[in-house]
């Protein structure tokens, strides 16, 4: 939490840097130019500083999480189980997959999303309270509207999500079939290495790898269909996000009510503020990927407990 809160501590640092360099460019001054660049050395060293410890941070919660997930999903699959945990595909298929891929997934995009919403809540938060403060008022008919820019960049941010969601909605049934058939792909190459020392099960060996590949393609190039038209919205909606208030605050530029750097410092809290409240939409192919992944270990989960209450049973009915 204290090297999130760090790192959004240097954003704002920054988005105050483009105030404070754009005036100092705008009036000439050479001493505040200087002072700008050993402001800005200055926050360089913070920033690398505060990433060294999120990173750190993020990346031992993951190990220590995943270690936890991972000694209470063997204990389950391997203490007092039946044979259909693991080996009857009606029962459950791959669970080495889903201990080692999906419990290692599961783990570490959750921690990576919990992160996001955090650092999202506190951008949302400060970037708004700056923006309302630089942006001020518009004057429309008569009519004063305070804050126009925290207003505007919510309905913008509203309109680009929906267009994510629809976009990205599908993706988390398109993810978990993708990541069953990584898993029979796994599979059928384990059976095929089992079958090594016979000839005569080559081709049908070979067949059959072959057709869960092809399986295994087909939905992978439905994933890049998906992700391409996902990819093509977000980046035109964040190369507007950069535009929009630069349009909306040029005529104020104009009229002298604000500087060349409060419209710098406008815009980029503009941008940070649309890429708070887009997070959900920027982050949906991570939600899909989680979500699928998640759900597969808990399907072993559940799977293995309901073995081993059946095993329970049986012992004391014997």
């Amino acid at each position: 939490m204290l090297s999130l809160v760090a790192n959004m501590a240097i954003a704002l640092a920054i988005n105050l840097w483009n105030k404070f360099f754009f005036d100092a460019l705008q009036n000439r001054d050479e001493g505040a130019l200087l002072w700008s660049i050993v402001y800005m050395v200055a926050l360089a060293i913070g920033a690398a500083l505060a990433a060294i410890a999120l990173l750190q941070t993020r990346m031992r919660l993951q190990l220590r999480w995943r270690e936890w997930l991972t000694s209470e999903l063997i204990s389950l699959w391997l203490g007092g189980r039946k044979p259909a945990c693991a080996d009857t595909p009606e029962s459950l298929d791959n669970p080495e997959a889903r201990i080692a891929e999906d419990g290692r997934l599961s783990i570490e995009i959750l921690v990576d999303l919990a992160g996001g919403v955090i650092n999202t809540l506190l951008a949302l938060c400060s970037f708004s309270l700056v923006l309302w403060y630089v942006g001020g008022a518009i004057v429309v008919n008569g009519i004063t509207i305070p804050g126009y820019l925290v207003i505007v960049v919510v309905i913008y941010t509203g309109l680009t999500s929906v267009g994510m969601y629809l976009l990205g909605w599908p993706l988390i049934a398109r993810v978990e079939d993708k990541a069953q058939a990584e898993g029979n792909f796994r599979y059928e190459l384990t059976k095929a290495r089992q079958n090594a020392g016979s000839t005569s099960g080559f081709g049908k060996d070979r067949g059959l790898l072959t057709r869960s590949f092809d399986a295994l393609a087909l939905l992978w190039m439905e994933l890049i269909g998906r992700q391409s038209k996902m990819a093509c919205f977000s980046s035109g909606s964040s190369v507007l996000s950069a535009a929009i208030p630069l349009l909306l605050c040029a005529p104020k530029f104009l009229a002298g009510e604000m500087s060349l750097g409060d419209l710098m410092q406008a815009s980029a809290a503009f941008v940070q503020v649309h890429a708070a409240l887009n997070w959900p939409a920027d982050n949906a192919m991570g939600l899909a990927h989680w979500a699928a992944s998640a759900r597969r270990v808990a399907a072993l989960d559940l799977a293995c407990r309901q073995d081993a209450g059946v095993s329970c049973r049986e012992k004391i009915n014997k």
